[in-house]
This record gives C-alpha cells, structure tokens and sequence, in this order.
C-alpha cells in the first residue's frame, strides 16, 4: 500500500485511541467528573441575554438542517472538481461518523449530574456530543474536498466554525466539554479512515490523480498566521463583548484549560489533515 493510505489509517487509529482516552478520563479517573462539571459551570455563565440567542445560533449550525445542505454542498464541490470518488465517499464518511455517534451514547451512557447554578442537569448518554460530530466532520471533509490551494484557509474556516459550535454547546449547557472533545475525534477518526481509503483507491485507477496539476505546497508561516489571527480574533470579541465574564473565566483555570483544549484539538485535526494531505 502507498504511504499516504498507511499514514492516514495510522492517524485514524491514534484519533480513536484519542476519543477512548477522553472518555476513560471523563468517567473513570476519580476527579474527571467533577473537573468536566467545573469547566461547564463557568462556560454556562457566558450565555446570558443578550448574547443567549447569538450563541443558540451558533450551536444549531450543525443541527440536521445546516448539516444535509453542508453535506450537498461538499459533494457538488467534490463533482465540480471531477472527483468522482470523491463525490461518493464525502456523503460515507458523514453519514458514518454520525451514526456511530448515535450509536455511541446509548451504549456508553452514564447517568452524569451535574449541579449548575443550583440546578441539577442529567447528561445521560451525552458522550460524545451529535453536533460536535457533525460539525468537526463537515470541516474535515471541507479540507479534503477542496484543492491543495484552498487548504490553509479550508482549514482555518473549519476549525473556526467546528470550534465556535464546541464552545455553544458547553455555554447553553447541552454538552460537557469531554463530550465535544470526543466528538471531534470521533469524526476525525472516521474522515481518517475515508481518505485513507479514497488514496488507495486513486493510487489504482488511472487518471485519478491530480499531481499532474501543479499544487501549491502549503505555507507553514501562512496557516500558523492564520491560526494565530483566528485566536486572536476571537478572545479580543470575547474581551469586547464580555469583559466581566472574561476576566471571571480566569478566575477558574480549569474552565480556561477546557477552552483551549477544545479550541487546541479543533484547529490541530483541521491543519493536521491538511497538512497530511499536501501533494
């Protein structure tokens, strides 16, 4: 087998032992529960009016809706391309990482309550979190669907719009953010093994392959530019539009932790697979 297809099933096997690692540290180390509900506590304190309805309009970006019109938009993008292969396996991969998620909660769910302001919260089979999934694998298939070209930015915009979707969900409450860390990797494990497989089967049929076009190598400074602006970007609007629940979330360093830690794994599997990906 050609090396990109071993190197793609290699990631794919280290994002799945990654999305096991969270969930063991989420619900069997003593103190992953409590540090989980920690972090979620202060997140839901950001979604206050008037900033409830703006950030609810961020977390149902990767309700079924947008979802189904993102999935067609990355097919038509596949078939405008001429990537046939492509075309097919985009809406497999989708299709396949969700239903595992789905299948996922009820057979790792776990009656997890948490007291948020006074109010206990039930997350039973909440692990790992629907929309995280869909919106990590609608970003991952966005880097693999473009051109070698549009990778840095493809990457860039997912992580950004994967990532915004991650932070929702945790300040409205409706995930832990072990849940939206499981998600990613679970749709990263299985974009992984889609274009692992779509290499191999374009290494065999003739025609298939775009190296006869002239790529552009990806620009390390430009995607690390890129990444530091969009970092940048977003905690200075959080410093605009919310300085006192800004300077409260450092008060709490494990809420911070699990910021970045989303925000960390958000970008890394979209830069990661483009990177990976480069001709």
């Amino acid at each position: 087998m050609p090396r990109r297809p071993l190197a793609l099933l290699a990631l794919a096997l280290m994002s799945a032992a990654g999305a096991a690692t969270v969930w063991f540290a989420a619900f069997l180390i003593p103190g992953g529960r409590p540090l989980d509900a920690g972090a979620m506590q202060t997140f839901t304190g950001v979604a206050q009016p008037p900033l409830t309805p703006r950030i609810d309009g961020v977390a149902v970006l990767a309700d079924p809706g947008p979802f189904l019109v993102g999935t067609a938009l990355l097919v038509l993008l596949a078939l405008a391309r001429r990537r046939w292969l492509m075309a097919a396996l985009v809406p497999a991969i989708l299709l396949s990482a969700n239903l595992c998620t789905q299948l996922l909660k009820p057979t790792l769910a776990d009656m997890r309550i948490i007291d948020l302001s006074g109010v206990e919260m039930l997350y039973p089979g909440s692990w790992p979190s629907g929309h995280a999934t869909a919106s990590m694998s609608l970003a991952l298939c966005l880097v693999l669907v473009v051109g070698p070209r549009l990778r840095p930015l493809a990457a860039v915009a997912g992580a950004g719009y994967a990532v915004a979707v991650g932070y929702a969900l945790v300040a409205l409450g409706w995930h832990l953010p072990s849940d939206v860390l499981g998600g990613y990797l679970v749709a990263a494990t299985f974009t992984l093994l889609g274009a692992a497989l779509l290499a191999a089967l374009e290494a065999r049929t003739e025609g298939a392959q775009t190296a006869a076009r002239p790529p552009a190598p990806i620009a390390g400074p430009a995607l690390a530019a890129s990444v530091v602006a969009l970092l940048g970007s977003g905690a200075l609007a959080a410093a605009v539009h919310a300085p006192d629940m800004t300077a409260s979330a450092f008060e709490h360093p494990t809420a911070v932790l699990a910021a970045i830690a989303i925000g960390a794994l958000g970008l890394a599997l979209t830069a990661g697979l483009a990177v990976v990906l480069r001709p």
